[in-house]
């Protein structure tokens, strides 16, 4: 039995997907949205779709929506759904605003793919945050929450989307305070096992 490739089928859905409504299995993931934006975003790309498929106007408007949910802290939110008014934060409630390693990945890869010139991005204010979410062993949680405190596990997924990050606003350059590369290179190689590497989390 031979299989065929239905780009046609693929190029609706992923613009179903970015245009309308999620698909009913994917509302429970409402805080994931950035995330669902790179994956749609990138099919459609990858596909030769997104330009021919949406407007300038609605390529502006994702890119206004991914500033939205930049953080005054720096980094990025996964989504609008818990942002605090700034006026409104205060340290009682700015944790459960926070912005999270892989949405601000998956943001600015977003912003990439859409032909963004980064102007807007808050380079130094996120590569403070960074430089915030690495622990003492090299790795990096996932976000600052309540008090300070660096959430999440130790993850080789948070190791990569920082690295990314750094590479895309240009840490390392003697400007800013940058991250320990040293420390992150020696989880790296501690983690390899047999030609892989291991995920801790």
């Amino acid at each position: 039995m031979s299989s065929s490739f239905n780009k046609t089928a693929h190029i609706r859905y992923f613009l179903r997907c970015l245009k309308t409504h999620l698909p009913t299995a994917y509302t429970a993931n409402d805080s994931q949205r950035m995330t669902l934006a790179f994956f749609i975003l990138c099919a459609l790309d990858l596909l030769d779709a997104l330009d021919s498929n949406t407007t300038e106007e609605e390529r502006l408007a994702y890119v206004d929506w991914i500033y939205r949910c930049q953080h005054p802290g720096g980094g990025f939110r996964g989504f609008t759904g818990a942002l605090v008014a700034n006026d409104e934060r205060n340290e009682g409630n700015e944790h459960w605003d926070p912005a999270n390693i892989a949405a601000t990945y998956f943001a600015l890869a977003n912003l990439a793919i859409l032909g963004d010139d980064l102007q807007r991005v808050k380079g130094r204010e996120c590569l403070d945050w960074l430089k915030r979410l690495q622990l003492d062993d090299g790795t990096f949680g996932e976000a600052v929450g309540k008090d300070g405190q660096v959430e999440g596990g130790r993850d080789m997924r948070f190791c990569y989307c920082a690295a990314v990050i750094r590479w895309i606003l240009g840490g390392g350059n003697g400007e800013d305070e940058d991250i320990d590369v040293p420390k992150l290179m020696l989880f790296l190689e501690a983690s390899q096992v047999g030609g892989g590497m291991t995920l801790d989390e």
